[in-house]
């Protein structure tokens, strides 16, 4: 029997699953090899440290874990304050206070007599309405030079009018 099959059987006795013949023929050779002895001494001590590790760790009841959670979460849920959105409110709020503040500004820096008349040089005449000045063409170019165009100012409201219209080629005459 050679090494690599003396570390396969160290695993097997490991496991459990050796038969007899096997565990005779693995002791035979782990007595006359010291590197196949100095690894099934060093795979029990490492399983042995194993199992003393895994015994001192405290593994919780899952379905205990599971119900402290939801005995927790319906007791913050129960003494959480009920909260109403403020957003409703404040839709009303905020343009009422803003309003009510107008209102008092205009009315409290409001004089307490009747208005002053304003002196002669004080007082703004605004200058005389000219619609020429606010509207004018210097020049229409109508898309048909034997277009007729007509372009006219309104003087009351201060429009600029521009008609332009076709000349009908086929006239008889």
């Amino acid at each position: 029997m050679n090494c690599r099959d003396t570390e396969s059987l160290i695993l097997a006795e490991r496991d459990g699953t050796l038969t007899k013949a096997e565990h005779a023929s693995l002791s035979v050779h782990v007595a006359s090899c010291p590197a196949c002895a100095e690894f099934r001494t060093n795979l029990s001590a490492a399983i042995s440290d194993y199992k003393a590790v895994a015994a001192r760790i405290k593994v919780p009841d899952v379905d205990e874990a599971w119900r402290n959670l939801l005995v927790r979460l319906h007791e913050e849920k129960d003494n959480s304050p009920r909260k109403r959105p403020a957003a409703p409110v404040l839709w009303f709020a905020v343009p009422l206070a803003v309003a009510a503040a107008v209102a008092l500004a205009f009315f409290v820096n409001r004089p307490a007599g009747p208005a002053p008349t304003p002196s002669a040089e004080l007082a703004f005449t605004p200058p005389p309405y000219d619609p020429s000045t606010i509207a004018g063409a210097d020049y229409v170019e109508a898309g048909d030079p034997n277009a007729s165009t007509l372009v006219y100012v309104d003087k009351d409201s201060g429009w600029l009018v521009v008609w332009a219209t076709d000349v009908d080629t086929k006239t008889s005459g």
